[in-house]
């Protein structure tokens, strides 16, 4: 993949024409996207690959059991098909992977004056709508629950009454269930350890169009290595299908944000109404939707994503700015629950406070960093087989063969080149530096993939990156259409000596220089609308690395 210090921009319409494509809807008509989304729903919901197909070929699961095939597309177009378009959102790739086959006639260049701020002229963020208020201030103390062992049996995969729809409420897909393996701990208590807002307005558009993108604010591009755009966006029957909702509600250009706890959370006692947030300006909201996705493996689970409105675009010190600034977990007759070192523990009476905590003051940071053995397999990797076929084997095993020691990071968000464009495990040497002491004492900077690197306790090399897409070959490119599962989790794999690793003290990301940053969804994309503003860069940031290799700090309730 090729990288550039120069800021990303928009491309005309002629650079469309040279590369020989031009842009296309990716959203489906509507009576397409409510049959696409109920057998989508139905397959992850019965766990059953055979069951998702579309009448008009663009899902078909073929004997070979492929994704997603199209005819006369080849195979790179095929897995670019199924690329998550935006990172907290499997119904986006959909939406991407299934666009209309008729192109839009427009070019970008048509576009580029449709109500467009002037690129030097800051959108006023008071502009945007208020939030809702809740009726009432829910406060609930922690109660004395009592705890069950680990290890005991969990149920399997929860299917709702009747046939499968499109709405998780009513038949949750696979993941919403509690099935927890090898899922790392990141604080001996329970806690939140982020709850910011992420990114405003593009969640529950009416379709993924260049158009209602650039109206929302969202980002899209057209890669040459693609038949379709990437757009940050996703339609609200997509958001229905996969996360739960509140009651007579759906997302109408919702703002994005994860709630990232340091345990893993039992999905079946998910829902929006265990989120009270206080915001800047004192309105208290309940999301309308909560879920899962994109962390939906059962070694990770520890990140809730939910959608709402959580406030605008304004940044901290500005007039009219609103975002979070409060969380509470409460009680809403299902408590949501999660497993721990003793077992089972209720999350009601949780709270988080944060300063200036949008995405649009400032970028995605880690919120932690644990070192394991890598083992002689990965444990707890998928764990539901529809979405496997997507982005798995995504570990250190298919990727590398192996490997030592897996340093895995946790962050506050999408971790991501552009905001829409997937990280690739060769990307280590642009975005991150581990840190280690020399037996002088000295710090050693891990900066290049394949060095030998002199620590105390003998040597450490890095392999590169993990836990993010399907290995190099066999059809898998690393560019621009690369698909990679874009959740809370990665991976930095290494090579070496046991006494060297624990020589290992933080993780950087630079941000700067050398150094390219990283975005969350509301990134600019490769190519922002001029005028637009997007979700901060992320800053510089230097995290503790806690050395797990005596005790591995992970908790299982299957086997």
């Amino acid at each position: 993949m090729k990288y550039s210090t120069e800021p990303p921009r928009h491309s005309s319409g002629t650079d469309n024409a040279e590369s020989g494509l031009s842009p296309q809807r990716s959203d489906l008509t509507d009576h397409a996207s409510r049959e696409l989304t109920e057998t989508f729903a139905h397959a992850l919901s019965s766990d059953d690959a055979k069951s998702l197909r579309y009448p008009t070929g663009c899902i078909d699961m073929r004997r070979e059991s492929k994704m997603l095939e199209q005819v006369n597309v080849d195979r790179d177009r095929v897995r670019y098909g199924v690329r998550l378009s935006i990172s907290l959102l499997v119904a986006a790739l959909i939406a991407v992977g299934c666009g209309s086959n008729t192109t839009d006639e427009r070019s970008v260049e048509d576009y580029s004056d449709a109500g467009a701020i002037e690129a030097d002229e800051q959108p006023d963020p008071g502009l945007a709508p208020e939030s809702s208020t809740a009726d009432d201030e829910m406060t609930e103390e922690v109660g004395d629950d009592e705890e069950v062992a680990v290890d005991a049996p969990r149920p399997s995969l929860p299917v709702g009454p009747g046939a499968a729809g499109q709405d998780a409420d009513d038949s949750p897909p696979a993941f919403f269930d509690d099935r927890i393996i090898a899922a790392d701990l990141w604080g001996a208590e329970l806690a939140i350890l982020s709850a910011g807002m992420g990114f405003d307005g593009v969640i529950g558009l009416p379709d993924t169009d260049l158009e209602t993108v650039r109206a929302a604010g969202g980002s899209y591009y057209l890669p040459e290595c693609a038949d379709n755009p990437i757009v940050s966006g996703a339609t609200a029957a997509g958001v229905n299908a996969f996360y739960r909702g509140t009651a007579n509600d759906s997302p109408d250009y919702d703002d994005g944000l994860p709630v990232v706890f340091t345990w893993p959370v039992l999905g079946s006692t998910v829902h929006p109404e265990d989120f009270l947030f206080t915001l800047s300006n004192g309105d208290q909201v309940v999301p309308n939707s909560a879920g899962l996705m994109p962390n939906w493996e059962l070694n990770e689970r520890n990140t809730v994503v939910v959608f709402g409105d959580f406030g605008n675009r304004g940044a901290p010190g500005e007039a009219n700015a609103v975002y979070p600034a409060k969380l509470e977990i409460v009680d809403d007759g299902t408590p949501l629950r999660f497993l721990g070192p003793n077992g089972e523990q209720s999350g009601v009476g949780l709270t988080w406070e944060g300063e200036g905590a949008t995405g649009y003051g400032t970028g995605p940071q880690l919120v932690g960093a644990k070192l394991n053995h890598a083992g002689d397999a990965p444990s707890g990797e998928g764990g539901v087989p529809l979405l496997e076929q997507m982005v798995l084997p995504n570990d250190e095993f298919a990727l590398y063969g192996g490997g030592d020691f897996r340093l895995r990071m946790l962050t506050s968000g999408g971790f991501t080149p552009t905001g829409i464009t997937g990280l690739t495990p060769d990307a280590y040497e642009h975005h991150f530096r581990v840190h280690a002491t020399a037996a002088d004492g000295s710090t050693v900077l891990l900066s290049k993939v394949g060095v030998d690197y002199e620590v105390a306790g003998g040597t450490l090399r890095v392999l590169g990156l993990a836990d993010l897409g399907q290995p190099l070959g066999d059809g898998i490119a690393y560019d621009d259409c690369y698909a990679e599962d874009v959740d809370n989790q990665i991976d930095i794999i290494l090579e070496g000596d046991d006494a060297a690793a624990r020589s290992v003290t933080h993780v950087e990301v630079p941000s700067s220089g050398d150094y390219l940053p990283l975005y969350n969804p509301g990134g600019p994309g490769p190519e922002p609308f001029p005028g637009v503003r997007y979700s901060s860069p992320s800053p510089y940031d230097l995290e503790p690395v806690v050395i797990a290799l005596d005790d591995p700090l992970r908790v299982s309730n299957a086997p």
